[in-house]
């Protein structure tokens, strides 16, 4: 997946905000918002970097084509880490079990 993909899929997917709001949280406009989404242009390192501490997605997913998604949060104490890891953990169980149901089906 390219990075245009990737923006366009964590503000409409993992945030669900319109790109006006993703532009304001990132400190852009929402023009420039859909030019990152449909590759019309895309985003400078320093966007990147606010994109990635915006919505806690690693530099790497951003940067590398094909790099699964990776959440970032520094400073996150380990109580929290454990439930986040839990419930990731669940999600992939539940999304292989479902990729194994739509393959016999």
């Amino acid at each position: 997946m390219h990075i245009s993909e990737k923006i366009k899929f964590i503000r409409t997917k993992i945030l669900n905000v319109s790109a006006q709001k993703f532009a304001d949280m990132c400190g852009v406009t929402a023009r420039t918002v859909y030019a990152w989404g449909s590759g019309v242009s895309l985003p400078c390192l320093d966007n990147i970097v606010a994109i990635a501490n915006t919505c806690h997605a690693s530099l790497d997913y951003l940067l590398i084509d094909n790099h699964e998604f990776e959440l970032c949060f520094p400073n996150l104490d380990d109580e929290t880490f454990k439930c986040i890891s839990h419930l990731t953990n669940k999600m992939k169980e539940e999304n292989e079990v479902n990729q194994i149901s739509n393959t016999v089906e």
